[in-house]
């Protein structure tokens, strides 16, 4: 799994496309980076760590007025760099299972829409638990289980046709169903702690034609086993489009719309 999520994220140019159909298409007008901030208690003294920071956008929004440190932990070189070219921002590369921070370095740990792409993510919870002061405040975030089942289903049935073995979608590993029990094990903490707490949103994406659908799809394929130099990749980029296509033209309303939501679960070791 590792293999494909290091040649998805060479580029930020995919994760960017994703980021902005959310911001586009999304239903509800929940604003996740807001919401972890509100989770996690962040105020502008505190000392963050960000481990899966992606495109910078949240440390971006934190620097305009924080005092303390911020810093930022990515495997992606591209992520990294997008992150120290932010003002006030602290960038490294490592792995979130061996963080380069002594213990008790940060009061906040927050790890966003990443721990699913980790073949194991109770070690990288621990560590962020390692690595926070007593009394610190880990904030994870994914997606819901089973998040945007049209689009998943046409991508599955595209991938098929094209003989193509597709990896466990991120997704299925790692979810809104499982996340509180992982970050409950990753920091010794019982299932029904009350230093846990979960906040889930509920939402969809609604598509009133085809392109933005057929970019999203495309945006995902390195993840699926269809990478950028994948003789596979023109053939399916062009099934994808023609079957986007014809599912639009059978939709009442011709609006495409996709359950999705998010599930925060916030916790202090």
């Amino acid at each position: 799994m590792r293999s494909a999520v290091e040649r998805e994220y060479r580029t930020l140019s995919p994760l960017d496309v994703r980021i902005q159909t959310h911001r586009r298409y999304s239903e509800a007008a929940h604003d996740v980076e807001a919401d972890v901030i509100a989770a996690a208690a962040v105020t502008s003294g505190d000392r963050l760590l960000d481990v899966g920071p992606g495109t910078g956008t949240f440390l971006a929004r934190l620097a305009a007025d924080h005092t303390a440190p911020l810093t930022a932990l990515d495997f992606s070189a591209e992520s990294a760099a997008a992150c120290a070219a932010l003002p006030g921002v602290r960038a490294l590369r490592g792995d979130a299972h061996h963080l380069p921070f002594a213990a008790g370095s940060f009061d906040v740990v927050t790890a966003r829409h990443m721990l699913y792409h980790l073949d194991d993510p109770v070690p990288a919870v621990a560590e962020a638990g390692r690595v926070l002061r007593p009394g610190g405040r880990f904030a994870a975030v994914v997606n819901r289980r089973a998040p945007y089942p049209r689009m998943t289903a046409l991508l599955n049935d595209v991938l098929t046709r094209h003989d193509v073995v597709s990896p466990p979608s991120p997704d299925e590993r790692v979810h809104g169903g499982n996340l509180p029990g992982i970050v409950a094990e990753g920091l010794g903490l019982g299932p029904d702690s009350d230093r846990i707490t979960i906040l889930r949103r509920d939402d969809a994406l609604v598509f009133p034609d085809a392109a933005p659908v057929v970019a999203y799809l495309v945006s995902i394929l390195t993840l699926h086993g269809v990478p950028d130099d994948s003789p596979l990749r023109a053939p399916v980029t062009a099934a994808l489009d023609a079957a986007v296509r014809a599912a639009f033209r059978t939709l009442p309303g011709g609006v495409w719309r996709d359950p999705k939501g998010y599930v925060i679960v916030t916790a202090s070791p």
